[in-house]
Parts: C-alpha cells; structure tokens; sequence
C-alpha cells in the first residue's frame, strides 16, 4: 500500500435519511437504486452545493433544561443528513481523527464485526490480478477484500460512528455501498456516486484512492459493500466513533456554562 499523503478534493452531499430502502438487487452492470437525494448537487473546490428541502440550525450556548432539549434533539439526529466525501489519492496516512479497523491481515478492532457472504472473500494482493475477476487495489500487495457479483460484504459497530473511510481499487458502476443507523438507511451509493463523482467507475485497475465520509451528525452503525458484477475490491476500513451522548451532555451543559457567564459579566459591566 502507498504510504504518502496526497492532494484532496471534498464534495459535500446531502441525503433524505426517510427515503425508501434499495430494491432488489439489479441485474449485472446496473447499480441497484439507491436513496435520492432532494436536488443533489456535488460541490468542487471553492464552490457550495446543497440540496433543496435541507435546513440548517444553529444552537447557540444554553443552560439547564434548555440544553437537555438540544441534546435530546442530537440524539434523535436530522432529518436530513449531510455527508461529505473527501478522496485522497494514496491509501496512507489516515484521516484525521480515524483509526484502522479492518486491514484484512491483523484482528479485528474492538467495538466491530465484518461479515461476508459466500459471493465475497479476502484475497491476497501479492496474487496480482485474477482476470475477469479481481484487481488489487493499485499497490496493495497485503490482503484485500473482494466482493462478486451477489456478493454482500457488512461492517458493524456497536457505537455510532461520525466519519469511516476505505481505500478503494478499480471501481465499478456496479458497485453499491450503503450506511444504516438506528433508524434504517441512511444512504446508498452506486458507481461514481462512491467517491462524490459523475465520471471514473469503469473498472480502471490502476485508480485507487481513499475514500472518507463525514456523516454530518447522522447516526451511522452499519455499513454494507455490495456488488451486481465483478467485482468490489477495497482495502483498509477506517473509522471514526462519535462522542456518546454523555459526552454531548457535557459539552452542551459546559457551552451554556460559559453563556451564562459571559451574560453575567455584561450585566455586571453595564452596571
């Protein structure tokens, strides 16, 4: 695997977390459907990009009951979530604040399960290319996973998690990855959509690249990597966990802390 950092570029997508769950699986060289986005846009760098239908809330510094409300509502989570893609170009180093969870050559971290049907395995990169079947992800000479055609890949965790990213080889326009939380789907992406694009899935063996996802406050606990054609291959899953809601509790409860304080200095100044 590549170990040097890279240029990157950040697309911002916004997702309705109460569409309809993917339909049966489509047929090869499809991407199966996936959760529409409200007027979806994708953002390049130095523009904006939002969907219609999407709101934004500000919460300034408040005290007792008040800021129990607001932890409540982040608990509960938007209504519409906003996940930003950022790709890098090498695998390494990770995203800031993301630790690896699944590598595919040492044990699994703690907190995490990954499942795979019979339709995806783990594979050695050292093997090299297996035509017409699976690609390394460009550099990777360690173990990789690879998911076929009806093959189904799934990492769980038992706490949320705010940002997760994969090294990604040879994408395909067949290739679905989708987010699930408390509250069901949260978002599908097929294709070019993986990386934020319109352009690149047409299998080429020699794009790799690490794909992050910020989930924006969404609450996100499962990830599934699915497949409609040969094949899904990836490598070194990266997670970020969120903070649990005492922690938010705190940190609600000490913003209106020091609210309640500036307040008392301009009442004190002004008399």
């Amino acid at each position: 695997m590549s170990t040097a950092g890279g240029a990157r570029a950040r697309r911002i997508l916004r997702f309705s977390a109460s569409a309809a769950a993917p339909s049966a699986r489509a047929s090869a060289g499809t991407p199966p459907a996936g959760v529409r986005c409200l007027g979806l846009t994708v953002s390049r760098p130095g523009t904006t990009a939002a969907c219609r239908g999407t709101t934004t809330m500000r919460i300034a510094p408040l005290a007792g009951l008040a800021a129990a409300a607001v932890l409540a509502a982040l608990v509960a989570g938007p209504a519409a979530a906003a996940i930003t893609i950022t790709v890098y170009n090498t695998d390494l180093p990770l995203p800031a604040g993301q630790l690896m969870v699944e590598d595919f050559d040492h044990p699994l971290a703690a907190g995490f399960s990954f499942t795979q049907n019979a339709g995806a395995y783990v594979r050695s990169g050292a093997l090299g290319l297996d035509p017409g079947i699976s690609a390394p992800p460009p550099g990777d000479t360690s173990n990789y996973e690879t998911v076929l055609s009806g093959g189904l890949a799934t990492l769980t965790s038992t706490r949320a998690l705010r940002a997760f990213s994969f090294y990604l080889g040879s994408p395909d326009s067949w290739n679905t990855v989708r987010f699930y939380g408390t509250g069901g789907l949260v978002a599908s992406l097929s294709g070019a959509q993986i990386w934020g694009s319109t352009t690149g899935d047409n299998g080429d063996q020699g794009w790799g690249r690490r794909v992050s996802y910020d989930f924006g406050g969404a609450v996100v606990n499962k990830i599934e990597f699915a497949s409609s054609g040969n094949s899904f291959e990836f490598d070194s899953l990266a997670a970020a966990p969120a903070p649990e809601p005492a922690v938010w509790a705190m940190m609600i409860l000490g913003l209106g802390t020091v609210g309640a304080a500036l307040r008392r200095r301009r009442v004190a100044a002004l008399a």
